[in-house]
């Protein structure tokens, strides 16, 4: 049976954590659109609904991976606050500030710098499933300690892109989220890269499953 430990780092993103990982990114993304849109909900009840979503997924990856998932759901709570709270301009970004995701499921407020101190623990597991959530949460927005600084944050993913074996046409990474100014569009830029950028995601992750179907088969 195919070893993914001996594999020389490449990426072996197992279905189940990436169905997983799939489904709470897809949260998180769509709750970023409604707060763009203008269309969400109370802020309180919308973090009851995302916390309901971390709390699921924490659920269905108890056992032997618990420890990964619990790393790689840091990212994807880092990445939601910090577009809910600094890029998005919503009603609830206030209350968000004070009440944020990673407060609340981490015990911690120190996401510009930990997401990164949690992804070079991510990068030590042979199978690099969890790091692979980190590189998608950048992909989709988060920046971090390296937000004014888009060099650095392009290195720090190229450097990662080459662990995970990530193909080398990935479009540079924007230093900015585009900001909504007024009442937004149905479909606004900001939704339309996100759903850009989530399907790319997604589809790494689809395509990751089934090579590592077809490895084990």
């Amino acid at each position: 049976m195919f070893d993914p430990s001996r594999d020389g780092g490449a990426v072996a993103m197992t279905p189940e954590f990436a169905t997983t990982a799939s489904a709470l990114l897809l949260d998180v993304l769509e709750l970023c659109d409604r707060a763009a849109r203008g269309t969400a909900g109370p802020a309180d009840r919308e973090r009851a609904g995302l916390l309901a979503a971390f709390a699921a997924s924490a659920t269905a990856m108890r056992g032997t991976r618990a420890e990964e998932w619990h790393l790689a759901s840091y990212a994807l709570a880092a990445v939601a606050d910090e577009l809910l709270i600094v890029d998005i301009k919503w009603p609830g970004a206030d209350w968000w500030e004070n009440h944020p995701v990673e407060v609340e499921l981490f015990g911690s407020r120190r996401r510009a710098t930990e997401f990164f101190d949690r992804a070079t623990k991510a990068a030590s597991f042979p199978i690099r499933d969890a790091l692979t959530v980190y590189a998608a949460a950048v992909s989709i927005g988060f920046r971090g300690i390296m937000r004014d600084d888009p060099e650095k944050l392009e290195t720090w993913m190229r450097a990662n892109g080459q662990v995970l074996k990530l193909p080398d046409g990935r479009p540079a990474l924007r230093s900015r989220t585009i900001e909504l100014t007024g009442a937004p569009p149905l479909r606004s830029p900001v939704t339309i890269i996100w759903q850009g950028l989530a399907a790319v995601v997604l589809t790494l992750f689809a395509v990751v499953t089934a090579w590592w179907a077809f490895v084990v088969s």
